[in-house]
């Protein structure tokens, strides 16, 4: 596979701990006790039962369940059962980041969401395509060149926060959870700096739109995120100028043919790519779209143009 120099400036290497596929219940970044994730996880229970918690929220964990847990989720693992197994990839913050940046803007609502959607149910079909998922993510970081071996890794991921992105847009009662007062200030607040962040709006500004005090606001995202509302104006201005560069650089949310893939074409595509479903039809929407591939590993890594 041929990378034009030109191209190597928007590629890193993937650094040892950015992304690993496990099935060692060590490895998830929760345990008994609550902590705020610095990692993201996506994986399958393969078996047994366990409940896991975020933000109070708990879901009870039996085979065929999809897990996702994104970063800064305040969550923990509890009344595991002796034969509890999971296989599942675990991504850095950092690269969470950049996974999400190059596919959209997020609504801040998404967030929110991801509290009370953390498992999906239980369908014995998820368990082999999830499996195979993870053999293609393996495959890719071991066989990928090296000087796009994480940027290849992270097209496949997208493949996974697609699907639960627009499962999210495709829920009538999404956009109509009740929040509690606090919840629904840091709604607005996430909501507005989506709307009108620039790198000259500062906390005091937002604080004011709201009609608090910074030092509420400060401590309110504190409470209710884990992260203060300074770290959430940096964190969203640096998504959107990833997003930017990605867009002026590579077209927004291409997905190019994997060159390097073409032995496992047969056995995880399956198919000749086919038009986008309707359900996903959000996509043909998106400012500047340029033709690619978009894959659907919930439809057994499907391919379809769009």
């Amino acid at each position: 596979m041929n990378i034009d120099e030109d191209d190597t400036r928007l590629f890193r290497p993937l650094e040892p701990g950015e992304f690993g596929i496990y099935t060692e219940l060590d490895e998830l970044p929760v345990s008994g006790c609550p902590v705020y994730l610095m990692k993201g996880v996506g994986g399958i229970c393969l078996s047994g039962t366990a409940t896991v918690q975020v933000f109070g929220h708990r879901f009870r964990i039996v085979r065929g369940m999809v897990l996702a847990l994104f970063p800064w989720q305040l969550a923990s693992i509890k009344e595991v059962s002796d034969d509890f197994g999971i296989r599942f990839f675990r991504i850095s913050h950092d690269m969470f980041t950049d996974t999400l940046s190059s596919l959209w803007r997020p609504r801040p609502g998404f967030f929110f969401y991801m509290r009370t959607h953390v498992a999906s149910e239980p369908r014995e079909e998820y368990v082999g395509r999830f499996l195979n998922f993870c053999d293609l993510l393996a495959y890719r970081a071991g066989n990928a060149p090296a000087i796009c071996r994480r940027e290849s890794v992270m097209q496949l991921l997208r493949v996974f926060y697609w699907d639960i992105y627009a499962i999210y847009l495709n829920d009538p009662q999404a956009e109509k959870t009740a929040y509690t007062h606090k919840e629904e200030l840091a709604f607005r607040f996430m909501q507005t700096i989506v709307e009108e962040h620039s790198p000259n709006k500062d906390v005091a500004y937002f604080a004011e739109r709201l009609g608090i005090t910074p030092k509420y606001l400060t401590n309110l995202m504190n409470e209710i995120s884990g992260q203060s509302a300074r770290d959430w104006i940096v964190y969203y201005t640096i998504f959107e100028i990833k997003a930017l560069l990605r867009e002026d650089d590579r077209g927004a949310c291409q997905f190019p043919r994997p060159v390097d893939a073409e032995p496992l074409f047969p056995q995880v595509y399956g198919h000749v790519p086919v038009p986008i479903p309707e359900e996903y039809s959000f996509l043909n929407d998106r400012p500047g779209r340029k033709p690619g591939f978009f894959f659907c590993w919930m439809r057994g890594l499907k391919c379809f143009v769009i």
